[in-house]
């Protein structure tokens, strides 16, 4: 009898991973929250998010139903994106069997509280082990179309982070392993305000000169606030932090790259999420709490901080550009 797993969240990214974990073999319950998108889901095995020719194989059951999703799962991965973790971990803690690891796979901060996925769990699971993050530069769409990926699973224990490398590799998805947990998620938080400023440069048609900049730039306030938190550098040069943030600032396929560029059209903040059609671009919530999070650190994070304040309407894309190119003149590591 094949392994089982359970993938917390119907969207493209929770469909995706577990379209990847049934194609190496493992039964798969994929358990979702509306019961007329499980149903949708069911009924015509495809998502109506990922393109028409990607099929759910038949070792996936959609389910509504916690009980029996994670009857027997020696793994859950969690696909509900960050501001509706607190709410969807509150209602199915009582059904999650506690000695089976929980995978976090969602790249947020949480407003108000400005906590990680990661923290938003421990926070309602109390002394809760076995707990792991999986990251790094990974299209819901080409993970779904089994491409070639390589992402990192992260875990202050590291025979979990092994544990789980082995069950989930194969040979179109290569994991590595990490004990940075905080540096893991830091980097995947902020590339997501990172390629909604992206888009606003690419949208404006301001050049691959000022592309590099950001991102080099941008680079370095991740790794800043990442390590201000415990984070490890070495994780920013690597598939969590650099990778993550290349594929998703210059990615056709990134929600939040698409933000930025129908920002810089001319759109509101509402038309640019509507456009996505009803898929989250966390970078837009995100990034007032990263930009409260990095004050309360003494961080200074200024292409953040002008992402922050574009989307709160408080400056024009235009404006912010021109502040930033005229900020006080420094050394680079400063």
């Amino acid at each position: 009898m094949s392994k089982k797993i359970a993938v917390i969240g119907t969207g493209t990214w929770g469909t995706a991973l577990a379209i990847h974990a049934a194609r190496t073999g493992l039964s798969v319950s994929l358990l979702g929250r509306r019961p007329s998108m499980v149903e949708e889901i069911a009924a015509s095995r495809r998502h109506p998010s990922l393109p028409a020719d990607i099929v759910l194989p038949e070792a996936i059951v959609p389910t509504a139903d916690p009980v029996g999703a994670f009857a027997g799962a020696e793994a859950i991965l969690w696909a509900v994106s960050v501001q509706a973790t607190r709410a969807e971990i509150t209602r199915l803690d009582e059904f999650m069997p506690a000695e089976v690891p929980l995978v976090m796979t969602s790249k947020g901060v949480e407003i108000g509280s400005q906590m990680t996925p990661l923290e938003i769990i421990e926070s309602v699971r109390k002394g809760r082990n076995g707990l792991a993050i999986l990251s790094g530069p990974t299209f819901a769409t080409e993970v779904a179309r089994g491409l070639p990926t390589a992402a990192v699973i992260a875990s202050r224990d590291e025979a979990l982070s092994e544990c789980l490398q082995n069950m989930l590799s194969s040979p179109t998805f290569r994991f590595y392993r990490s004990t940075d947990v905080r540096g893991v998620e830091i980097a995947g938080a902020v590339k997501n305000v990172v390629a909604i400023a992206a888009g606003i440069v690419d949208g404006l048609a301001l050049g691959h000169n000022t592309r590099a900049a950001l991102l080099t730039r941008a680079l370095a306030e991740i790794r800043r606030l990442g390590t201000k938190l415990g984070g490890e550098a070495e994780t920013f040069a690597g598939l969590a932090g650099t990778g993550d943030l290349f594929l998703t600032a210059t990615g056709d396929l990134s929600r939040n790259r698409r933000v930025g560029l129908a920002l810089a059209q001319g759109r509101s903040v509402e038309e640019a999420i509507a456009s996505l059609g009803g898929e989250v671009a966390e970078g837009v919530a995100s990034a007032p709490a990263i930009v409260a999070l990095a004050k309360e650190n003494g961080v200074v994070m200024p292409i953040s901080e002008a992402v922050a304040g574009i989307l709160r309407g408080e400056i024009s894309a235009r404006d912010a550009v021109y502040l930033l190119m005229t900020r006080r003149l420094k050394g680079e590591r400063d």
